[in-house]
């Protein structure tokens, strides 16, 4: 199946913040990943327990992410960059194509921007965070 950029569902901060507490599980019970495809921007925090794989990198890296997910059984991955406006949707919708249909796939709506904004100061939620480098 073709996919355009369309086809793409979002999972907002509140949702996902919900899915950490939980264990890194959905209300469903499936096991997620966050992962963060930002580059140098990745410095400064991140989502407690993501996985970053810079967009540079990103298809290189798609076969690797798979056989992870595969082997530990997570159904959901969570795809996010700064503002989930141009690198996260991009890798999203690669490893859509790519994965054809095996995993759910989400967009975090707001990026890490918006995430730094609700839960930088809970470090069970962000890691690493530096707040002189976000404001």
């Amino acid at each position: 199946m073709s996919y355009n950029i369309g086809d793409l569902e979002y999972v907002d901060a509140g949702q996902l913040c919900q899915w950490i507490k939980q264990g890194n599980q959905t209300n469903l019970g499936e096991k997620i990943v966050v992962v963060d495809v930002r580059g140098h921007d990745h410095i400064g925090g991140h989502i407690k327990g993501s996985i970053n794989i810079p967009s540079s990198k990103f298809v290189n890296e798609m076969a690797n992410l798979k056989q992870r997910m595969e082997n530990e059984q997570i159904k959901m991955v969570v795809f996010h960059c700064a503002q989930s406006q141009q690198r996260g949707p991009s890798a999203a919708l690669k490893f859509l194509r790519y994965s054809e249909d095996e995993f759910h796939i989400r967009v975090l709506r707001g990026g890490f921007i918006e995430w730094q904004e609700r839960y930088s100061s809970d470090p069970q939620l962000t890691s690493n965070y530096i707040k002189d480098l976000w404001m």
